[in-house]
């Protein structure tokens, strides 16, 4: 779904910018403008199976707020924090299993606009974010918890289109950088897990409103 509103995004800002360069007009966020904006999400899913006695439900909540300040034409540097939760339940004749999480999250960030037109611009935000998460398995046969501490540093391309001069939508666009996470649970030993990749995925595409002052 999300792929599908950044293709549709991704058409009108297209057909919108088209029109703009026609004048060689370019936007500009001006040295010693303040910045703040935010990503919401959430989603649900419910599913039951005919040729299974069980049924399960699942929902997730994210937000991320966060505040920047432009300290030169076009480049800002800020704060951002997240918090996140999601819950799944499985409904069946011998128990009921469940596990929810909670996620914290901390990110300074620069962010470079590149103008392409009057209203449209295209970034590339350059951060250090660290998360913990604490998780819980409610199961009668196998009950845990456990916490996760995760690093990433990399940049997020994304696109911002002005609906006027104070307000303005916003898109990141995937991820490319290294995460490193260490994960604790139960009587094991904790487990730690390195990448560095690219990705495009339903967690890495987020939208949001930003105002600018």
């Amino acid at each position: 779904m999300k792929k599908l509103l950044l293709c549709t995004m991704l058409l009108a800002l297209s057909f919108s910018n088209a029109q703009e360069i026609e004048g060689n007009k370019k936007s500009t966020i001006e040295k010693g403008t303040w910045y703040v904006g935010g990503n919401i999400s959430f989603g649900h899913n419910s599913s039951e199976f005919e040729d299974l006695p069980e049924a399960s439900k699942y929902f997730n909540f994210n937000f991320s707020p966060k505040v920047g300040y432009t300290i030169n034409d076009n480049l800002i540097l800020g704060l951002g924090l997240g918090y996140g939760y999601s819950k799944n339940e499985i409904e069946n004749t011998i128990n009921n299993p469940a596990n929810t999480s909670n996620n914290f999250r901390i990110f300074p960030y620069i962010k470079k606009h590149f103008p392409v037109g009057e209203k449209l611009t295209i970034s590339v935000q350059g951060e250090f974010r660290y998360s913990y998460s604490e998780y819980e398995n409610n199961d009668v046969f196998n009950s845990y918890s456990g916490h996760t501490n995760e690093y990433f540093i990399g940049v997020r391309p994304g696109i911002t289109y002005f609906l006027n001069k104070k307000l303005a939508l916003e898109a990141n666009i995937g991820a490319l950088g290294y995460t490193n996470s260490t994960q604790k649970y139960g009587n094991p030993p904790k487990r730690t897990s390195s990448s560095f990749n690219f990705n495009i995925n339903s967690t890495d595409l987020m939208f949001g409103l930003s105002y600018y002052w």
